[in-house]
């Protein structure tokens, strides 16, 4: 009898270990709520792909096509500004607070430098990346960028593109589709990756790869357009608009107890 009591309470604990592994990912961590603080409405052909803040403006760009280009200028309350057509199928949009320089990383893996004025985007770091489909984010300060590829984030000098380190994340999507397995956002301390199977999960690590805590948005994101931007982690509800365009929403999201 208490041998079989034994065993019982041996399988439960087993199950318990087995389906927390299955359902929740990364185990622990401290506790954090993100809050949304904003949201707009964006206009774009093909895909919501990211999002820029230079202290005045937000900037979104779209990816899918370089010849149905929309990037997208809005002020702070998110109300629209104005649109540039910069020729780019971008994965992701970066603002450097350093040199005061709006940049696009576009499918490929060069780091490409805008200029409203002439709506153009021109090659300002030539085949520095390790993947065409990564949707890469530059540190707040303007100095690092952050490639996340096949679960390993690449930091490269933001002025000459030399990589200075490399780690191999514990825990990462690896869905390809959409951009989930290519993304990554930066903040001040906090790297943030998406969580495998998942388009809610998020997984926060520092700056270094050492794994902090995870988090669970209120509404699912599109893969690319997970961003940092204004002290905000933002997704995208996406637009899919293909070549008559649409509206996709972002959201911002304060998020509460990390330091």
């Amino acid at each position: 009898m208490v041998r079989q009591k034994v065993l019982r309470l041996g399988l439960a604990m087993l199950a318990i270990v087995v389906f927390g592994r299955a359902t929740c990912g990364p185990p622990g961590g401290v506790q954090v709520t993100p809050v949304e603080k904003m949201s707009f409405s964006d206009h774009v052909y093909y895909h919501n792909m990211g999002i820029a803040w230079d202290g005045e403006y937000y900037y979104t760009v779209n990816g899918g096509n370089a010849t149905y280009s929309k990037l997208n200028q809005y002020d702070e309350s998110g109300s629209f500004e104005n649109g540039y057509n910069v020729g780019v199928d971008a994965r992701s949009i970066l603002y450097s607070t350093a040199k005061q320089q709006l940049y696009i990383k576009p499918y490929g893996t060069s780091l490409d430098e805008v200029r409203l004025d002439v709506q153009t985007a021109d090659i300002s770091l030539e085949n520095i990346f390790a993947g065409g489909q990564s949707s890469v984010a530059m540190s707040p300060d303007g100095e690092k960028l952050y490639e996340l590829y096949g679960g390993r984030v690449h930091v490269y000098n933001a002025d000459d593109g030399r990589e200075a380190t490399s780690f191999q994340l514990p825990s990462y999507s690896t869905e390809d589709d959409d951009g989930y397995s290519s993304a990554i956002a930066v903040a001040d301390k906090f790297l943030f990756v998406w969580a495998p199977n998942s388009d809610r999960n998020v997984l926060v690590y520092r700056l270094y790869g050492k794994y902090v805590t995870w988090l669970t948005l209120p509404r699912s994101g599109f893969g690319f357009s997970l961003s940092w931007a204004n002290g905000l982690l933002w997704i995208a509800d996406d637009a899919d608009g293909g070549a008559e365009g649409a509206d996709g929403t972002w959201y911002g999201y304060e998020v509460k107890g990390l330091e």
